[in-house]
């Protein structure tokens, strides 16, 4: 009898702990893409950043994004600042320069300028890569790139670009070669009007590149064998032509 009593208790508790359950899964899951269609399109367009381009899906919702840009910046900067490296966050830092406006500068600008890690020493003997410490240094590098590339989809920003690269190259010596790199190829001609930003530890970077005298004999011989490799591609061309 006491054992009967109990059961209609047990399928109370039991059913609690279903609902319960559910509850939990429904708040772990993502957002649907009805009622989100900003994560959707986030989701869309890092999923299909390999074909880029090339793939309709990340044409729809990259448009979606740029139209968006801000509201898609503030989702991501969580991640941007505070996750660990990873192959994600490299993924998301090289998105946010396809669509990003001036938010997505400033944001940039601030992970740029956030302490560099230090990698984790490797035991005695060890050749083990920091993987972690490597994506976060990748993700870092990208952000240069990412930075350039807003002026390119966005040429009323330029100058706030060409203002935060100069930063950059000022200010972080690990990315002054890649900010500079940015800038020249932005700029052009231009690029040497920044001369009187910089000092003369920095006139490499203003100067013609010129190879060390030990290449020029192995680019010589590069470039000869190039050119009698076109050459026999061509008459290899020209005959299967005239044989048609």
């Amino acid at each position: 009898m006491m054992g009967k009593a109990w059961l209609p208790w047990l399928v109370v508790i039991g059913a609690v702990g279903v609902l319960a359950t559910r509850s939990m899964g429904a708040a772990d899951s993502p957002p649907c893409a009805e009622r989100r269609p900003l994560n959707h399109h986030l989701m869309q367009a890092i999923a299909h950043l390999d074909p880029g381009s090339r793939s309709p899906e990340y044409r729809e919702s990259l448009a979606y994004l740029k139209l968006h840009a801000r509201d898609a910046v503030t989702e991501l900067s969580g991640l941007v600042l505070r996750e660990p490296g990873s192959f994600r966050k490299w993924q998301v830092t090289y998105l946010i320069g396809e669509f990003g406006d001036e938010s997505a500068i400033d944001l940039l600008r601030i992970f740029m300028q956030q302490p560099t890690p230090r990698a984790r020493p490797a035991r005695a003997g060890s050749h083990a890569t920091d993987i972690p410490y490597s994506e976060e240094m990748t993700s870092r590098f990208q952000a240069v790139s990412s930075t350039a590339r807003i002026a390119s989809h966005r040429p009323e920003l330029r100058d706030q670009v060409v203002e935060t690269l100069i930063a950059t190259a000022l200010d972080i010596p690990l990315l002054e070669d890649s900010a500079m790199f940015e800038l020249k190829a932005l700029l052009g001609d231009e690029f040497q009007s920044l001369r009187g930003y910089f000092g003369p530890e920095d006139a490499r970077h203003f100067e013609p590149f010129m190879p060390p005298p030990q290449w020029h004999g192995l680019l010589a011989r590069r470039m000869e064998k190039h050119r009698r490799e076109e050459q026999a591609f061509r008459e290899k061309r020209e005959t299967l032509c005239r044989a048609k």
